[in-house]
């Protein structure tokens, strides 16, 4: 009987075999942690070329100046309207944008549910993430904040170790963050030379390529690419890009074929952007000439609180005219009854109302 200690030798094993001549695979190197992959990585800048797409935009030039004038003929117009009322209508077009991104990646949030939110923190348990999400980027796009100064501090995250869930996290963490990050912010540096329209557009498609955000998420990376393409603006703080064609948002084609879609996308959103001030400075018209038989001051500093904010309450409206919510609350039946307004709660109490 052998002994359960003593070393069978094999007929095949060789006298003085070292570990390099085992005809199996070695073990995994100490230092590997048993969360790695078990492949190399490949090198993710070298999957942006930084000088292909500055030759694009040279042959892009019709576009980029089409975008680049329907963005300033925006910002100038903003510019013209009095200050409480220029910021009130640069936040609607924020919740304009904000719906349209939410809706590229798959998310069908309307533009006065998300508005509501803001204001009241109304949501279900279905999409409060993504009313979170919305939220988030409301307030960057309003905020003189860029993605520039570090994406830790912009994405509002805490700084990570590796936890072991890197490589089943649907985002990049710890040192992976970090890298990319510094992936990114080379390219923008490679960009620098190009127009801020430019490098808004390669932010975005740089920051999903690296992997900077979910891989269904657009949402931050087009926030981060919109503070980016507003240099220079002085009303609007962000490069409107989705409320026109949400399109212009995929990553499918070449440099020249994303950046055309890009400035088109630029173009229509700025263009939509008018469209709205129009309907509003119509709106502000039409509410004047319907209610000139109402007797008082409270109906045209109410008309003036809608031109402001694209979400009143009687609360609100008692605050920004400076009128008892009782006189506002009368005045508010009467216009919603005119149909200047309507109510998107749905409740009787703490009730809400928009623009018709």
């Amino acid at each position: 009987m052998i002994d359960e200690d003593t070393e069978v030798e094999s007929v095949y094993d060789r006298e003085d075999q070292t570990e390099d001549e085992l005809w199996f695979l070695p073990g995994e190197p100490e230092d590997r942690a048993p969360t790695d992959l078990p492949w190399p990585l490949a090198n993710r800048a070298a999957l942006f070329e930084a000088q292909t797409w500055q030759r694009a935009e040279g042959r892009q030039g019709r576009g980029l100046a089409d975008a680049a004038s329907a963005f300033a003929r925006l910002d100038e117009r903003l510019r013209g309207f009095e200050s409480g009322v220029s910021h009130g209508l640069a936040e609607r077009l924020v919740l304009l944008e904000v719906a349209d991104l939410l809706w590229a990646q798959g998310d069908r949030i309307p533009m006065e549910r998300i508005a509501l939110y803001r204001h009241a923190r109304e949501s279900t348990l279905a999409n409060a993430q993504v009313l979170s999400s919305a939220d988030w980027a409301l307030r960057r796009m309003a905020a003189h904040l860029q993605p520039t100064g570090g994406l830790y501090a912009f994405l509002g995250r805490q700084k990570v170790e590796e936890d072991g869930l890197a490589e089943i996290s649907t985002r990049a963490v710890g040192a992976g963050f970090e890298g990319a990050e510094a992936d990114w912010v080379g390219v923008l540096e490679q960009m620098r030379n190009a127009h801020p329209i430019t490098q808004a557009a390669a932010a975005y498609h740089a920051w999903r390529i690296f992997g900077l955000s979910a891989p269904a998420d657009v949402l931050e990376a087009a926030v981060a690419a919109g503070k980016i393409g507003a240099k220079g603006a002085k009303a609007l703080g962000f490069l409107p890009v989705a409320m026109g064609d949400r399109y212009a948002l995929g990553q499918g084609g070449t440099p020249a074929e994303l950046l055309s879609s890009w400035y088109k996308g630029v173009e229509n959103a700025c263009l939509r952007g008018l469209m709205q001030l129009d309907q509003l400075e119509y709106w502000r018209a039409r509410a004047v000439r319907e209610t000139a038989d109402l007797s008082g001051k409270t109906p045209p500093l109410l008309i003036e609180a809608f031109v402001q904010s694209p979400l009143v309450s009687a609360e609100m409206a008692a605050t920004i005219t400076g009128v008892s919510k009782a006189a506002v609350q009368r005045n508010l039946s009467k216009f919603a009854h005119r149909g200047l307004i309507r109510e998107i709660t749905g409740q009787g109490r703490y009730q809400f109302w928009m623009v018709a």
